[in-house]
């Protein structure tokens, strides 16, 4: 049986509109209000925004207060169907719509529903962390490399150990993880040296909370808050 594959060539963003149930938006904050422009006068059965900051009411405002609009927060592993996303909707949104879209990202990781008011706060939870573990094992790796040990084989040890770690954590929902912690830092070890440095004065604690305000300013900026 030879499987067929059709596409519909459409001239504009106004016309995909008109031909879709579920309409994706995915642009740059800062092009968010040139992309809502394209689709004002459209009748919008629901509107799918994967867009930093900017809340709910905006997309209703310029297109209307009846348009339904889901907001998505995903991350980039979503490529390798591993992503985190987090999901709010309008009170006008179809549960039928919303269980759709929490499948689809669901189906490609794992996703979870949050308070709208808190969708600035989630990108220094899921949104932009991914960068925070690649910049950590960049310079863990560097730091090997500095001691004489060949890049290929610390950064294909310290990937495999996040992915471990991961994967201990997912299988283990219910331990707190500073037991975890403790259970690689015997006491009088090599291990507890280096989480005593991380936590004397708090040190990484705080880099983590400046990073993450910051963060989360900077969204809300976006957003136009």
């Amino acid at each position: 049986m030879c499987n067929e594959e059709s596409f519909t060539w459409l001239e504009s963003e106004k016309e995909v509109a008109e031909n879709s149930h579920i309409v994706v938006l995915g642009v740059t904050p800062q092009k968010v209000d040139a992309a809502l422009e394209n689709l004002k006068g459209v009748k919008i059965e629901c509107l799918l925004t994967i867009v930093t900051g900017v809340p709910i009411s905006h997309y209703q405002e310029v297109l209307g207060s009846d348009v339904p609009v889901i907001r998505a927060m995903p991350n980039t592993p979503l490529q390798i169907a591993e992503g985190a996303t987090a999901l709010c909707m309008s009170a006008n949104a179809s549960a039928d719509d919303y269980d759709f879209v929490y499948s689809l990202f669901s189906s490609m990781g794992i996703a979870r529903t949050i308070p709208e008011d808190k969708m600035s706060e989630i990108i220094a939870v899921n949104g932009s962390t991914p960068a925070y573990f690649y910049y950590f094992i960049d310079v863990m790796m560097k730091d090997a490399m500095a001691h004489g040990i060949e890049e290929e084989s610390a950064r294909a040890l310290l990937v495999q150990t996040m992915i471990g770690s991961g994967e201990l954590l997912m299988k283990n929902k219910t331990t707190p993880i500073e037991d975890f912690v403790n259970e690689v830092c015997s006491p009088g070890g090599t291990t507890i040296e280096a989480v005593n440095v991380m936590k004397q004065d708090d040190a990484l604690a705080k880099v983590l909370k400046e990073a993450n305000a910051k963060c989360i300013k900077r969204a809300e900026e976006l957003g136009g808050k």
